[in-house]
């Protein structure tokens, strides 16, 4: 992942509060729909008569939206958009953004020198039997080492994330990551983090996050 700003973490760039803009708002409030359509057809006891209703309705709606869809999530203006098309970003983000509907709930801030994520995750995370999948616990560690790692205000990429599975994470209980940076060298920057569920450590990850030229990912000027 390509890790945030440095000013305080991935929730600073997106919007919140009275000032939201009311596309924003709206995009929030159909992906809230989405996530809960999404829930309900996730292993659904729904009869085919009922699954067909839905269909009929889902078919139109994805008929209205198919003109407005685009082919990237990224603003024209590439990564060097100014703080809206920062927003626009992490707003969209396919792991924490509240605009992205099938976006876990995970919500992550700065505490220090500490970035912090928590969540509480449902079925439609699950993997084994009441817990949660593994390459869901190891998104939400690049998430969280990623937040951790832009403290360093450096442009970075993940390189390397390793995570050690402690005991499974369950589905429909808190859980709270923790990312630090354990070191700098000269092109990278080491984090580590732990994910827990109460006083259960559930893992530890470790990520190597390796400065770039963000100018890469830009749009070529027209």
């Amino acid at each position: 992942m390509l890790s945030p700003v440095p000013d305080g973490g991935l929730v600073h760039n997106i919007h919140e509060g009275p000032d939201t803009p009311d596309e924003i708002l709206a995009g929030r409030r159909a992906a809230d729909a989405a996530r809960r359509i999404v829930a309900g057809l996730t292993a659904t006891g729904a009869d085919p008569a009922t699954l067909a209703e839905v269909a009929d309705g889902l078919e139109v709606i994805a008929a209205v939206l198919a003109p407005h869809t685009p082919t990237t999530r990224f603003p024209e203006t590439g990564l060097h958009g100014g703080v809206q098309a920062a927003s626009q970003v992490w707003e969209s983000h396919p792991f924490i953004g509240p605009g992205h509907p099938l976006a876990p709930p995970m919500r992550i801030v700065r505490e220090g020198d500490r970035a912090v994520g928590t969540a509480t995750f449902g079925h439609v995370y699950e993997g084994p039997p009441g817990c949660l999948h593994g390459g869901i616990v190891a998104a939400m560690f690049d998430m969280v080492l990623g937040a951790a790692a832009s403290f360093a205000q450096r442009p970075t990429l993940t390189g390397t994330l390793t995570v050690k599975y402690r005991r499974p994470t369950p589905i429909g209980e808190p859980i709270r990551y923790v990312g630090w940076i354990d070191r700098l060298e000269e092109r990278k920057t080491i984090t580590k983090g732990e994910s827990w569920c109460g006083d259960d450590l559930l893992a530890e990850g470790e990520a190597i996050f390796v400065m770039i030229n963000t100018k890469r990912y830009d749009q070529p000027e027209s």
